[in-house]
């Protein structure tokens, strides 16, 4: 599978990866397909490399929270929507100090979130 790009004056070409394609991309370019692909999005969810593609551009244009597990799992949070963790997940996450690289409320609002999932 790979991202297929065809630009206003009909040249096309394909990128297997993402960083890849953002190498032949100005900042322009990856605004114009931002917006692009969030209004196609605006109604129905996407799949396959269609929501990698989706998921890859939020992380570069909206707000996220990351957490890194000591099992080198990562896990990309978006702030305002709310993850099913699982209550074995949640333990781990409180057990192994859950640490936040800055203060700021929304960090605060997960780390309350992950202490009352894990109360129920």
């Amino acid at each position: 599978m790979y991202y297929e790009i065809i630009r206003a004056d009909g040249s096309t070409k394909f990128y297997k990866i993402f960083t890849t394609m953002l190498d032949d991309f100005d900042r322009q370019d990856v605004l114009d397909l931002y917006r692009l692909v969030k209004e196609r999005f605006e109604i129905t969810s996407p799949e396959g490399y269609d929501r990698l593609l989706w998921g890859d551009l939020i992380t570069l244009f909206e707000p996220i929270h990351v957490l890194l597990m000591d099992t080198r799992i990562t896990i990309h949070m978006m702030v305002e929507k709310k993850y099913p963790l699982t209550p074995e997940m949640l333990s781990r996450m409180l057990s192994r100090k859950l640490e936040v690289d800055c203060e700021c409320e929304m960090a605060y609002e997960l780390l309350r979130f992950t202490r009352s999932q894990l109360k129920k």
